[in-house]
């Protein structure tokens, strides 16, 4: 079987069809399988930023991105009683709205419908087995078929179950000391266009942001020491949740009401995944399954389109493979791991103050940071930092020519993949 241009993508949330995307444009062959039976709707408010957004318009997708915008108009600090503490309007320093605020699931869509005449998707299907051999790399799938490629790109997220079947051991968890939960709840007439944010008792920390016309979407975090509290069946992790909102004021009051009838309900403890190494011979991590930096960063989306978009790239610029993985791991790492290095235990303990008294004081701050005078001292030190962020990863240009429009309209032919010994 010939196997030297066909690749097979595990895991098709953002990483996955962004590198399909990619691959498929240098001219390889790609299938991607995804465990669930179809492309998985829900998910927080993403954002895309710094490089990613070159990503992006690389790929000619900024316009479909914009038309599902979730129109958030920036953020509200609010009491227990709804009333506002602090408003940071889009644009401020210190919101939480970029200029990219687009629904996970709504971004998966988007790029799922610009590959899915490009690659093969095989959904309801995981990979079970992996051997490589100097030729080629066998996958056994959940139906007990066994096939052959060139490549396997796992892109399965966080739990990835496929990196421990070829680099067991070689993933450490930063636990950051919470645990945390996302899910959709019913938008109501009421809702407006700004993100709600509320800090409780206890250090429960809560997020209510715009989606669609349908949905409000919600994000809780609560302080717990262990990091293994939340493994057991759904029922006890919605019992957690409920034991952190109770008492929480009228945010965590209607999300209470709504509970019990959430279908895409996450619940696990905030973690970053820092894999000691991101390949082995013909197989290679992307995206969360090799650097989750946890959604606080606001990087998690962004990061695997940026990976995704190197990764690709590099295999198509190398005759060897073993040269393609160790240029995207040099190139990209750094970056990585000093986003990773923004937030600490330490950091995430001060945002989940637990006490009145820290709460008044955390309130201050807020108030503080959003007045005008503030606003004005911080902006020409936020821009400096944000340059100095894109300056310290430019995205490179690989082997395509832009168009007018800044998309990439011709690429080279790629050549063979080497193998491992290449």
């Amino acid at each position: 079987m010939k196997t030297d241009k066909r690749i097979l993508i595990s895991g098709a949330g953002i990483a996955g069809p962004a590198l399909a995307f990619w691959l498929h444009q240098y001219g390889y062959s790609v299938v991607i399988t995804e465990k669930a039976n179809a492309i998985r709707d829900g998910g927080q408010n993403v954002d895309i930023k710094g490089p990613a957004q070159d990503v992006i318009r690389r790929m000619a997708l900024a316009d479909k991105i914009e038309s599902k915008n979730t129109l958030e108009q920036g953020q509200k600090y609010v009491d227990a009683h709804g009333r506002t503490i602090a408003v940071f309007p889009k644009g401020a320093i210190g919101s939480l709205t970029s200029n990219f605020e687009i629904l996970r699931g709504d971004l998966a869509t988007i790029l799922y419908d610009t590959t899915k005449d490009r690659c093969e998707y095989r959904f309801g299907t995981f990979i079970t087995g992996i051997e490589e051999t100097d030729d080629c790399i066998m996958a056994t799938f959940s139906n007990g078929e066994k096939e052959a490629f060139a490549l396997i790109l796992c892109a399965e997220g966080i739990s990835s179950a496929t990196r421990e079947l070829v680099l067991p051991g070689q993933t450490q968890f930063r636990y950051l000391g919470v645990y945390m939960s996302f899910f959709n709840i019913p938008r109501r007439p009421e809702d407006d266009y700004w993100a709600h944010s509320i800090n409780g008792i206890g250090g429960t920390l809560i997020f209510l942001r715009p989606g669609d016309e349908n949905v409000t979407t919600v994000l809780a975090t609560f302080p717990v020491p262990d990091a293994d509290a939340g493994t057991t069946g759904p029922s006890h992790r919605k019992a957690l949740l409920r034991r952190a909102l109770q008492g929480r004021g009228a945010l965590a009051d209607r999300i209470l009401s709504e509970i019990e009838n959430v279908q895409d309900f996450y619940f696990g403890p905030m973690s970053q995944v820092k894999a000691r190494s991101w390949s082995k011979g013909r197989f290679a991590l992307v995206g969360d399954a090799a650097y989750c930096p946890t959604p606080f960063t606001g990087q998690g989306t962004a990061l695997s389109l940026v990976g995704a978009y190197v990764l690709a790239g590099e295999i198509a610029r190398h005759d060897s493979l073993a040269a393609a993985f160790n240029a995207y791991e040099k190139m990209v790492r750094p970056y990585i791991e000093a986003i990773q290095a923004q937030l600490s235990p330490g950091m995430i303990k001060l945002l989940h103050v637990k006490t009145a008294f820290g709460i008044s004081c955390m309130r201050v701050l807020q108030r503080l940071f959003a007045s005008r005078p503030m606003q004005t001292l911080m902006r020409p030190i936020a821009k400096r930092n944000e340059e100095s962020a894109t300056d310290a990863f430019v995205l490179p240009d690989y082997v395509c020519a832009l168009d007018s429009s800044g998309a990439f309209a011709a690429c080279a032919p790629p050549t063979r993949i080497a193998g491992r010994r290449g």
